[in-house]
C-alpha cells in the first residue's frame, strides 16, 4: 500500500490517476473526461483570443478594432473563467485522491462497522403529522 501523498502525486501527473490507483473507476472516468474537457475549452478559447487580438491590431479602422477587441476580451474572460474551474476541478481531485487513499485500510485497521442503523416512520405520534425516528444500536 502506497502512502496517500504519492497517490495525490499520481493524481497531479495524469487526470483520475489516483482515483484510478483508489479502485474508483467511475470517479477516475469522470476526473479524467471533465479535466480533458476543461484543457480542450482553455485551448480553444485561447486561440480565439489570439486570432481575435490579432485582427484588432490588423484592423483598417477603428470601428473593426473595437469589434475585435470586444470578441477578444469575450474569449480572453471565458479563458480565465475556465481556468479557475480547471484549477478547481484539479484540487478537488487530489483532495479525493487523498482521502480515498487514506480510506482504503479502514475496514482493515478498525474492522467492520457494529452498530446498527435503523429509521422509522410513525405517522400518527403527533395530530400535526408523523415522526421520523434515527436509532443508532451498540
Amino acid at each position: 500500500m502506497e502512502p496517500p501523498y504519492r497517490v495525490v502525486l499520481r493524481s497531479l501527473v495524469y487526470p483520475g490517476w489516483g482515483q484510478l490507483y483508489n479502485k474508483k473507476y467511475v470517479k477516475a472516468l469522470t476526473v479524467f473526461v471533465s479535466e480533458s474537457a476543461l484543457l480542450g475549452m482553455i485551448y480553444t478559447e485561447s486561440r480565439a483570443a489570439s486570432k481575435a487580438y490579432d485582427a484588432h491590431l490588423a484592423a483598417p479602422d477603428d470601428v473593426s478594432a473595437a469589434r475585435f477587441f470586444t470578441d477578444y476580451e469575450r474569449h480572453f474572460t471565458r479563458q480565465e473563467s475556465l481556468t479557475w474551474w480547471a484549477a478547481g476541478l484539479v484540487l478537488f481531485s487530489l483532495a479525493d485522491a487523498y482521502v480515498d487513499a487514506n480510506l482504503l485500510t479502514f475496514e482493515e485497521e478498525f474492522g467492520e462497522p457494529k452498530g446498527k442503523v435503523s429509521v422509522s416512520f410513525q405517522p400518527d405520534s403527533f395530530s400535526a403529522g408523523g415522526f421520523v425516528c434515527l436509532r443508532y444500536g451498540f
